[in-house]
């Protein structure tokens, strides 16, 4: 079997979930669910599995030091650290991370702030889709979905392989009306945004789609020190792009898996309310709360008490900085709330 290298991708401000999420302390260092932060259940997703090599992390300079200090809290050991100047989406990253490992490494592309409930599962399914990426095939995974929702992109299956479906459209996020017919027909997924495929694959099918691209990450590529690799100053110019756009739209190679592991982006509140453990009325609280007559809604306090009555669905958030309170039902209304205190 080929080596399975991990390419954990921990880019992103995550402003959705602000202030929690900062673009100093993204939402992946952030503990959101459980005890661990999302970075580090994704340094763990397959750690220790039969052919799994230690992973490569793609970070940005402001938060390298981070990656550092959570992986040896992790006590995970990183192949590489890769330092973007700044940040240009998955396809750059991705990229890079070709480039640094070996050709027949089969890389398993991985957001570092998504949930996993079933890593068990999840871990299996890798290695049923190593043998495609092997074979010269892109692999992404389609989570089956649970829901209409409107904050994900979406796949449509085509003809059927073992364990697997060609790919025969990507979608991009629908209406709420699109997702419920794509959700109720049986032949949609949601599109998770992980990926399966050899370092050599990657880089041909770059070649082929995104040549300029591939030539301006490989210009910036420098040797490693000390287990990290400083990209240069053309990593600027590359165009900011997603992996899905710049490929996967585009090759005839490519291959959706569905998964049934528990998956979420945990891309706003009102993501984290719906996974999080409620009391009997509905609440998710955390920290120091006093709740009166509160019916669904999401309570966090950091730094001291948080008191709410009276209210419905509803999101307060409480740090030493910033207060929160917005609908739980317009909690994507978080970003533009992020942007405008940012710039104030």
């Amino acid at each position: 079997m080929a080596l399975i290298r991990p390419v954990i991708l921990s880019g992103g401000a995550g402003t959705r979930l602000w202030p929690l999420s900062t673009p100093g302390f993204p939402k992946q260092f952030a503990t959101l669910t459980g005890e661990d932060s999302l970075f580090t259940q994704a340094l763990h997703r397959l750690a220790g599995r039969p052919g799994v090599s230690p992973p490569i992390v793609v970070t940005g300079s402001a938060h390298a030091e981070l990656v550092k200090v959570f992986a040896a809290e992790s006590g995970v050991d990183i192949h590489l650290v890769l330092v973007e100047p700044a940040g240009r989406n998955t396809a750059p990253a991705s990229l890079a991370a070709a480039l640094s490992s070996d050709p027949d490494d089969v890389l398993v592309i991985l957001p570092s702030d998504h949930l996993i409930r079933d890593q068990g599962a999840f871990a299996d399914a890798v290695i049923r889709s190593v043998e495609y990426a092997a074979e010269g095939s892109v692999v992404t995974f389609g989570v089956v979905p649970s829901r209409a929702e409107t904050g994900y992109g979406y796949i449509e299956l085509g003809e059927p392989l073992p364990g697997a479906y060609e790919v025969r459209r990507f979608k991009e996020k629908p209406d709420q009306e699109e997702a419920e017919r794509l959700t109720s027909g049986g032949n949609h997924v949601w599109n998770s945004g992980m990926f399966v495929v050899s370092a050599a694959g990657l880089l041909m099918e770059a070649s082929r789609h995104c040549p300029v691209i591939l030539a301006g990450v490989t210009a910036a590529m420098r040797a490693p020190v000390d287990g990290i690799v400083e990209l240069g100053a053309e990593f600027l110019n590359v165009e900011r792009i997603s992996l899905d756009h710049a490929i996967m739209e585009k090759t005839e190679n490519a291959i959706v898996m569905p998964i049934d592991v528990g998956w979420d982006d945990v891309g706003s509140f009102e993501a984290l309310w719906s996974i999080a453990e409620k009391d009997g009325r509905g609440n998710v609280t955390s920290g120091d709360t006093v709740l009166i007559d509160v019916e669904g809604s999401l309570v966090k306090a950091t730094s001291r008490t948080v008191a709410v009555a009276g209210v419905s669905d509803v999101v307060v958030v409480e740090t030493p900085d910033v207060v929160l309170v917005v609908p739980r039902n317009q909690s994507q209304m978080v970003r533009d709330l992020a942007e405008r205190a940012e710039s104030d």
